[in-house]
């Protein structure tokens, strides 16, 4: 099983240690940093209609009680790359700027001062070091969301592109997903986010019954997990859902990342609902996937019940015709890394959509591991 974080580790000292734990907190913090310098949370807010900002939690404060984060002004200034190399160098000296290795435990001893004196005076010039310092990181998911974070903020945002660019080739799922993610936001048309919607052939679990369907979400259409007889769709079909849908012809969409392929898999789901005459079925739909979901039932689909997991949030443009569905049942993490790269929000504060949020933080994956549905009885919050 995958190794998750319980208990991040908050602050400066994140930066001062090594493992799983401390990489994904750096990538975390590094991540509300940018979303902080580039406003996103007053997007999201500006985005909503009438009374809707208050279904959105963009950064939950219970969230932030574990795990503080520096508070920045949003800026539309971009920080010149020589002038935070020269402050860097002036501190730590050249090598730290240079493309010569870096001993680990020194490089770690910088990224924790210059942590510390991020949350001791939050400023821009500060943030822009603590990135640039991180993209010399030996993780690469720290490499990955110091890119991610420093995009808007850097004047040589090319270098950035690459670092993410590589990143979406990581044997890492979570690495690639961030990567891809945050390309995404910057690149939307580059050729390698196009190669990662092709779709594989489509295999068959045999006959089941057929009340429930899995929908993949963003990159996700050649993934094994969700496909009939992939980990995922298996563990539903023999523990929780054997009526899950599991012909050769089963459903899915490009996962493109924009709002048009969103809405096109979610006329798409419809029109294959129809034409298979099942009406009423109950759907589960991983991250961009369960926006795909909610969307179809805008566009006429009577749907049974909605499980969305990790979802990211963007209110008003997803969120369910409650009419057209019996419940909405949301489940995810902390803090959830892709979703932070995303640029939504965390949870949902609709009164018609329960959340249920994992003792688990900021794997955007965990939500679709069998063994930590078993874990944690993620089939009693359905």
């Amino acid at each position: 099983m995958a190794e998750y974080v319980k208990q991040p580790i908050a602050g400066p000292e994140a930066f001062r240690q090594t493992g799983v734990a401390a990489v994904q907190s750096q990538a975390a913090l590094l991540l509300l940093l940018g979303r902080q310098l580039r406003g996103d949370d007053q997007v999201l807010a500006a985005r909503a209609v009438a009374d809707m900002p208050r279904f959105v939690e963009a950064v939950p404060p219970d969230d932030l009680a574990q795990f503080p984060v520096p508070q920045l002004r949003p800026s539309v200034d971009r920080v010149g790359v020589a002038l935070v190399k020269t402050r860097l160098a002036e501190r730590y000296g050249w090598t730290i700027v240079r493309r010569t290795p870096i001993p680990q435990a020194e490089l770690s001893e910088t990224l924790g001062d210059l942590a510390q004196t991020l949350f001791e005076r939050s400023d821009a010039i500060t943030a822009a070091q603590l990135m640039e310092a991180s993209l010399r990181s030996a993780d690469e998911l720290t490499r990955v969301a110091a890119a991610a974070a420093y995009f808007e903020l850097s004047t040589r945002p090319r270098r950035l592109i690459n670092i993410l660019l590589r990143g979406t080739r990581s044997a890492d799922v979570l690495v690639r997903d961030v990567a891809a993610t945050a390309l995404a936001g910057v690149a939307p048309e580059h050729a390698r986010l196009r190669r990662m919607t092709r779709a594989q052939v489509a295999r068959s679990a045999g006959e089941a019954s057929r009340s429930a369907l899995l929908v993949h979400g963003t990159f996700a259409r050649g993934h094994e997990w969700w496909q009939p007889g992939g980990s995922f769709h298996s563990y539903l079909i023999t523990s929780v859902r054997p009526d899950l849908y599991s012909d050769r012809d089963r459903f899915d969409w490009s996962g493109g990342y924009s709002d048009a392929a969103r809405d096109l898999g979610a006329r798409d789901l419809r029109t294959w609902a129809e034409r298979h005459n099942l009406l009423g079925l109950d759907l589960f739909g991983h991250s961009h996937g369960a926006n795909v979901i909610m969307q179809s039932t805008k566009f006429g689909l009577r749907a049974g019940a909605l499980v969305l997991l990790s979802c990211p949030v963007h209110v008003p443009k997803y969120l369910p015709d409650f009419t057209r569905t019996t419940k909405v049942v949301s489940i995810r993490v902390h803090l959830d890394l892709v979703i932070l790269a995303d640029r939504g929000g965390q949870r949902f504060r609709h009164p018609q959509i329960n959340e249920n949020v994992l003792p688990i933080w900021f794997d955007h994956g965990a939500s679709h591991n069998p063994q930590v549905w078993r874990d944690h009885n993620v089939p009693d919050m359905l």
